[in-house]
C-alpha cells in the first residue's frame, strides 16, 4: 500500500500486533496479495527503533547478508563466520526482526530463526500469503494463536481509504460516481487493490476527458498486484 495514503481499517490487527511485541513474543500475519500485510509491517518498523524490517530471500546465505546489512555488519564473511557474527549481535541487543514476503523458506533460515526466537528478547514478526508459503518456517508459528489472517475491509472502510486515495492522487476533479462503485466492487474490500486502482486512475492513459477508463486500468492493477 502506498504509505502516503492513511492507513483505514486493521485497527484490531494492529492492536494484535502491539500486543504481542509489547509481550514479547513472535507473530505471523497471514493474507492475499494487498490485504495490507506490508503496510502493518512498515507501521510497526517505523515506531519501534528495535525493528529491522527485511524482505525474506529463501537463500541462506542470501538471507544472512540481507539481515548484515540492516545490521551494518560486514557482508563479505563467509557465511558461518557470518552466522556467528549475527548472533553475538542480536544476543547483546535483541530485536524484533520483521519479514515480510516470507516464500518458502529452507531448513538453513529456520534453523537460525528458531535459535533466535528463543533467545530472550528474541521476537519475530513474519508475513506470508498462506500457511503454505511459510516453507520450513511453518514450524516456528505452530501455534494459531500465533497466527493473524487479515480480513477484507468493511464496507464503510473501504469507501473511507476510497476517499482517502482519491484525495491523494488527485483524482476529485474527474468523474468518480461509477468509477467508485466500480472499485469497490471489484476491489471486495482489499484496500491494496483500492489503493492501487485509484494510483493508476491519476495517469493520463486511463482517462478520456474526466472519464476514467476503469476496465482498462482494472487489468493493469492485477497486473501490477500480481492477481
Amino acid at each position: 500500500m502506498e504509505t502516503e495514503v492513511p492507513l483505514v481499517g486493521l485497527s484490531r490487527e494492529r492492536e494484535r500486533i502491539d500486543k504481542a511485541l509489547g509481550n514479547r513474543e513472535s507473530l505471523l500475519l497471514l493474507g492475499p496479495r494487498g490485504a495490507g500485510k506490508s503496510r502493518l509491517l512498515h507501521e510497526v518498523v517505523a515506531q519501534r527503533p528495535e525493528a529491522v524490517y527485511l524482505r525474506c530471500p529463501p537463500e541462506p546465505h542470501e538471507f544472512l547478508v540481507s539481515l548484515a546489512r540492516r545490521l551494518s555488519i560486514d557482508v563479505r564473511l563467509p557465511s558461518v563466520r557470518l552466522r556467528g557474527l549475527l548472533w553475538k549481535t542480536l544476543e547483546a541487543s535483541p530485536r524484533i526482526l520483521v519479514l515480510d514476503g516470507v516464500h518458502h523458506a529452507g531448513r538453513a533460515v529456520r534453523s537460525f530463526l528458531e535459535g533466535l526466537s528463543y533467545a530472550p528478547g528474541g521476537v519475530i514478526l513474519a508475513a506470508a500469503r498462506g500457511y503454505g508459503e511459510l516453507g520450513a518456517l511453518g514450524r516456528l508459528f505452530w501455534d494459531p494463536r500465533q497466527t493473524v489472517r487479515l480480513e477484507p475491509l468493511l464496507p464503510h472502510e473501504a469507501r473511507l481509504l476510497f476517499e482517502a486515495a482519491a484525495g491523494r492522487f488527485g483524482l476529485r476533479a474527474l468523474e468518480l460516481d461509477e468509477f467508485r462503485e466500480y472499485v469497490l466492487e471489484c476491489a471486495r474490500g482489499n484496500p491494496g487493490e483500492i489503493v492501487e486502482m485509484c494510483r493508476l486512475a491519476s495517469h493520463p492513459r486511463y482517462l478520456a476527458g474526466a472519464r476514467i477508463k476503469f476496465h482498462i486500468l482494472r487489468i493493469d492493477a492485477l497486473m501490477h498486484l500480481g492477481g
